[in-house]
C-alpha cells in the first residue's frame, strides 16, 4: 500500500495580535466610511462610544468577539473575512481606498456646513 498523504488546502498563518489588530482595525474603518458612517455615528447605532470605535480602528485595542461580531453584522462584514491575512498588497490597497473615502467623507460634512 502507497502511502499517500493528504492534500493541505489551507495554509495555518501565525498571526502576531499587532497585525491582527491592524488588519481588524482597517477592515471596519473602510466599511464604516464606504457607508459614509462617522466613528460617533457608529458607535451610536452599536451603544458603544466612538473613542472606543477610534481605538479598534487605530489597532489600540481589542474587540471583544461579542463587539467584533456586532459590527461586523451591522456593517455586514463577514467574520471569516476579517480573520483571513491579507497580504501587503491587500492592505495597501484598502489603506488607499480609505484615504479616498476619508478625503471625500471630509468634503461631504464641509458642505453641509
Amino acid at each position: 500500500m502507497k502511502n499517500i498523504r493528504k492534500l493541505n488546502l489551507y495554509h495555518m498563518y501565525k498571526w502576531e495580535i499587532e497585525e491582527l489588530k491592524f488588519q481588524i482595525g482597517k477592515l471596519i474603518q473602510l466599511h464604516r466610511l464606504k457607508r459614509q458612517l462617522s466613528q460617533l455615528q457608529l458607535g451610536n447605532e452599536l451603544n458603544i462610544s466612538s473613542n472606543h470605535v477610534g481605538r479598534i480602528e487605530r489597532a489600540e485595542t481589542n474587540p471583544t468577539l461579542e463587539s467584533l461580531l456586532t459590527i461586523c453584522n451591522f456593517l455586514e462584514i463577514d467574520i471569516l473575512y476579517v480573520f483571513r491575512k491579507l497580504n501587503d498588497e491587500e492592505l495597501k490597497k484598502i489603506e488607499s481606498e480609505i484615504d479616498q473615502l476619508q478625503r471625500k467623507f471630509k468634503n461631504q460634512n464641509k458642505r453641509k456646513s
